[in-house]
């Protein structure tokens, strides 16, 4: 099998697997929303174009996101002194929270169907994601 066709299998199975997870946890926000939150985590502080390059999205969709979430006092805007323009945006105490609560979920849900997999295959498994680990620490979309 070529890299291509690895990759593509890669990640037709990844985002089958988040799809399934997504649909079957349930959340206190939805799932665009928590997406955002995981960005401005991993980023922050993150300006709004970032986040949006960053979640193949639109500046004026996660313009609204990201309002949304400040409103619901999961992420708050900050000022940034070297650029008037610029507003960037970080989690407030509560959205690690509302994130950690959102990963556990998906772990719930996921973990039993875990259990059809041998030790040696979930080790297996372990090893599969330390590798994509490494790759995704080592190829950053915006930093």
């Amino acid at each position: 099998m070529d890299n291509g066709t690895l990759a593509d299998e890669l990640l037709r199975t990844v985002a089958r697997a988040n799809r399934w997870a997504n649909l079957n946890a349930r959340f206190e926000v939805p799932a665009a929303q928590l997406r955002l939150l995981a960005l401005i985590e991993q980023y922050e502080p993150a300006r709004v174009t970032a986040l949006a390059t960053a979640d193949h999205s639109s500046q004026p969709g996660t313009t609204a996101q990201v309002n949304k979430l400040v409103g619901a006092g999961l992420a708050e805007r900050l000022h940034d002194a070297s650029d008037g323009r610029a507003t960037p945006v970080q989690l407030t105490p509560a959205g690690p929270d509302v994130l950690a609560r959102a990963r556990q979920a998906r772990a719930v849900t996921l973990a039993p169907a875990l259990d059809l997999f041998s030790s040696s295959e979930r080790e297996e498994l372990r090893r599969g994601v330390a590798l994509l680990e490494r790759l995704l620490s080592s190829s950053d979309p915006i930093r």
